[in-house]
């Protein structure tokens, strides 16, 4: 199998086909690797999944017409992998190997099958952005996991068929340039209890992963997965010290 490379501050997506899997590897042990599944229309890759949310759930005669045609547009985004969605479907903040991720729809896209690490991921951070590290103090450019999976999307369309590229570089626009809340693996985002009311934070602290601590997800439809090897160098979460990690396509 082939290991490649998810370049330190930076970027790299791969299309993972249904029943196969991803290892997403924390190579030097300190780096948090932003993580997005995309789901992939039937028609592009493959007919034999029957995961696709429909437009229409459960649907009857009379509730077809009941909805509007500005909600049907906005029923027919394409689908992602979702953090608050996966939340409310396991009742639980950081999933756990056996659990299955789902999308905006509530359909399932992937199943995290194997995790060495301590098991410590988050679900509650976006990823960060430009105007993240300009609140941070940063003066300038400063790479982003928003911008890497832009960049990371598009330079998979260059490699792809014709079919699935004009479907990658059609996400941005009908997600409506939003980068959706990513699976954020290997970082340390401890709920803290404040005092001793109701009263909870959150702490961005460093990872307690090792070096080669690794994650497999599988693919329960056809997906185009994006990583970003998070760029962070002003708090904690990677260590001050943005590095590589590694991915493997596996089945």
């Amino acid at each position: 199998m082939t290991t490649q490379t998810v370049p330190a501050r930076r970027g790299a997506a791969t299309l993972v086909h249904k029943g196969q899997s991803i290892k997403i590897i924390n190579t030097h042990g300190n780096q948090v690797v932003d993580t997005w599944a995309f789901a992939l229309p039937l028609s592009t890759i493959t007919a034999s999944s029957a995961l696709e949310a429909p437009v229409f759930p459960n649907a009857n005669p009379t509730s077809i017409t009941s909805y509007s045609e500005t909600a049907n547009t906005a029923a027919s985004a394409p689908e992602y992998m979702s953090m608050c969605h996966t939340r409310a479907s396991l009742c639980k903040v950081t999933p756990e190997v056996g659990d299955v991720l789902v999308s905006q729809k509530r359909a399932p896209m992937v199943r995290l099958v194997e995790d060495t690490s301590p098991g410590v991921h988050d679900t509650l951070i976006a990823a960060c952005d430009r105007w993240r590290y300009s609140e941070l103090g940063v003066q300038g450019y400063h790479e982003s996991c928003t911008d890497n999976c832009w960049d990371a999307l598009f330079a998979l369309s260059n490699s792809v068929d014709a079919e699935v590229a004009d479907v990658l570089k059609g996400l941005q626009a009908k997600l409506g340039g939003r980068v959706p809340d990513p699976f954020n693996l290997f970082m340390n985002i401890p709920v803290t209890q404040e005092g001793s009311g109701a009263k909870r934070g959150l702490s961005f602290e460093a990872p307690v992963t090792k070096e080669g601590d690794f994650v497999v997800l599988e693919a329960l439809r056809d997906v185009v997965v994006v990583m970003s090897a998070c760029p962070q160098d002003v708090l904690d979460i990677n260590g001050k010290n943005p590095v590589d990690a590694h991915f493997q396509v596996l089945g």
